[in-house]
């Protein structure tokens, strides 16, 4: 009788330890797809972005070929100049504008932040400093001007910072 009772515990612990080990499997798997959703988006919401920039500019250039290639116009209340090629560029005292840069080009429909941003003065441009946007954990999005035209890169960054 004895040996009976102990034989149906042990039946009872393995079927328990196959039951932990079957949610345990599932659990870490939902976790695991649930991550890799989750770069995806991110890797998405980012190539989203980048088109969004590269939208506002092709219409604001547009803008400015209809205007009669003017060197400056006031759009939203900023004073928007264009490159010789009549890429929108904002600039203060320092150089290129990027905050303002971000707020012309990023959505006219909704706000969209960044968690910081950059400006680094490179070889690529003797006149514009390069933008970079960090828009999430690893994420960034880089804007900047070569041979007058303006342009713009999604780049995932395996740390939070690289500058």
């Amino acid at each position: 009788m004895w040996l009976e009772a102990f034989n149906q515990q042990q039946k009872k612990r393995l079927q328990y330890f196959i039951w932990f080990c079957g949610v345990s499997f599932i659990v870490t798997s939902m976790l695991v797809q649930g991550i890799e959703i989750k770069e995806e988006a991110e890797h998405t919401r980012l190539n989203v972005l980048k088109q969004t920039f590269y939208k506002s500019a092709s219409t604001l250039r547009q803008l400015w070929e209809l205007q009669d290639k003017p060197a400056q116009l006031d759009i939203a209340g900023m004073n928007v100049e264009f490159t010789a090629r009549g890429w929108p560029v904002v600039f203060n005292d320092k150089g290129t504008d990027c905050r303002k840069i971000w707020d012309l080009l990023a959505s006219r429909s909704g706000a969209v932040s960044y968690l910081r941003f950059d400006s680094k003065k490179e070889m690529r441009s003797a006149r514009y400093n390069s933008c970079y946007y960090q828009v999430s954990d690893g994420n960034w999005l880089e804007l900047f001007y070569k041979n007058e035209t303006i342009h713009i890169n999604g780049f995932l960054t395996g740390q939070a910072s690289f500058l």
